[in-house]
């Protein structure tokens, strides 16, 4: 699992949660990012991660962050 920033999710523009995760950041380099900083595949990546999947709640969560349905 690689998961990425999102290049507009600077940290004045993104709901803290949190809930942090190793991720790529914009310069390609290794980094520590709060959930709510992650793109949309990787949000939703990362919430499957444990072998879940539960459409309603991934809904839930991409709508409070930002992202919309999945």
């Amino acid at each position: 699992m690689t998961l990425k920033f999102d290049p507009n999710r600077t940290e004045e523009k993104f709901e803290c949660t949190g809930i942090y995760v190793r991720a790529i950041n914009i310069n390609g380099n290794w980094d520590n990012a709060d959930i709510g900083q992650l793109d949309k595949k990787s949000l939703l990546e990362f919430l499957r991660s444990r072998g879940g999947q539960n459409e309603w709640a991934e809904d839930v969560v991409g709508i409070l962050l930002g992202h919309g349905n999945f």
